[in-house]
């Protein structure tokens, strides 16, 4: 297909779902800022992600019961692959609030801090055909200095994308967002052998 033909095609859809490339800048531009007033203070969204603290740790330890970590470090190696992966800093929470706390702050400051970008239908389209096809090796050489232009980033979607939860229940998401962050993992501990 030539180059006229894509673009004709593309206005079509884009003419279609009533998108235009404005609306979706000032759409892209109220989310964030709609979200973050959702967000902060809401007891739905501090009980979910307080009891996702308490199941990841909970399934943790259980793991790590079957290991040669010693008991009374399960705790920091359970935190560190959970928290400190996401770019907590030691030392670790008391508990799954103080967590909870955290993380609603870590996704507070990227919502104001992000540059924010806007994918058009046409764009969508191309973008979940290439997602398709990537293998975790793709991803690997991903250079941060070369590869990702904004350190904090946020993605408005045109049309929501249905995705099938780690449990088995469907969310449609709309957006994505990133940041980079310091991993921080456990001091050395013995490597973990399983029984």
């Amino acid at each position: 297909m030539g180059k006229a033909s894509r673009s004709k095609k593309q206005r079509t859809r884009e003419e279609r779902s009533g998108w235009t490339a404005a609306g979706a800048a000032r759409d892209a531009h109220r989310r964030p800022r709609s979200t973050v007033d959702l967000l902060a203070g809401n007891p739905f969204v501090r009980a979910m992600l307080t009891q996702n603290v308490n199941n990841r740790m909970t399934e943790l330890r259980t793991v790590l019961g079957h290991s040669n970590v010693p008991e009374r470090g399960r705790d920091d190696v359970a935190f560190a692959m959970t928290l400190g992966k996401q770019g907590f800093a030691p030392p670790w929470p008391a508990g799954p609030q103080q967590a909870t706390d955290w993380q609603i702050d870590q996704i507070l400051r990227m919502l104001r801090e992000a540059d924010v970008c806007v994918l058009s239908p046409g764009a969508h389209a191309a973008v979940m055909a290439a997602a398709s096809t990537l293998e975790p090796a793709d991803v690997v050489t991903l250079d941060r200095d070369n590869d990702i232009h904004a350190p904090i980033g946020f993605v408005v979607l045109p049309e929501p994308v249905v995705l099938v939860n780690r449990g088995g229940g469907i969310s449609d998401t709309v957006s994505f967002g990133w940041q980079f962050i310091t991993q921080h993992l456990h001091p050395p501990l013995p490597t973990p052998v399983f029984s």
